[in-house]
């Protein structure tokens, strides 16, 4: 795929409403935070996970963890299922992604990701856009970043000008 232009107008919307709502959100371990009055949805965190571990692998490609993209995800979370999972999810979601793609490789990781996302476009360009806009979070797009954006949209069937036109218009 050639060269990717994920710094637009729109993922910059997204970006910033990401992480407004992840700086909004508590973190993990938060004793601020009742979760005891919602029933634990597992339904809502099969489906919430494949959005979630595209983020991730965009998060942690560049070998480093940025608070600001941490931020972009708990966002996601947050929005994605209507503040319906509690922020300890997120961590035990991040913390098997880590694990998984140690044990499996990228390449692979990416088929199964794909795989799960298969069955319904929108799913998979909307995992294809958090992501963009998780790698957008910190204000810098590492190389290595818009390698995995490109190897994102292979693995998700997402054409080079299908993702353009996501990145320029969703």
């Amino acid at each position: 795929m050639a060269f990717m232009d994920i710094d637009t107008g729109t993922i910059q919307r997204v970006r910033d409403a990401l992480l407004q709502q992840g700086r909004a959100a508590p973190e993990a371990g938060d004793e601020s935070a009742d979760h005891g009055e919602l029933p634990f949805r597992q339904d809502l965190l099969e489906r919430f996970t494949p959005f979630a571990e595209t983020m991730f692998l965009v998060a942690i490609v560049d070998g480093h963890e940025d608070p600001a993209e941490l931020d972009a995800l708990r966002g996601a979370m947050h929005m994605l299922t209507a503040n319906q999972l509690p922020a300890d999810a997120l961590v035990d979601v991040y913390q098997r992604c880590k694990h998984d793609l140690a044990q499996i490789g990228l390449q692979q990781y990416l088929e199964r990701i794909g795989s799960q996302l298969a069955g319904d476009r929108m799913d998979r360009e909307t995992a294809f856009t958090l992501a963009a806009a998780v790698a957008l979070a910190d204000e810098q797009v590492h190389g290595a970043e818009l390698e995995l954006m490109s190897e994102i949209a292979g693995y998700f069937g997402i054409s080079s000008k299908a993702a353009k036109t996501l990145l320029a218009e969703i």
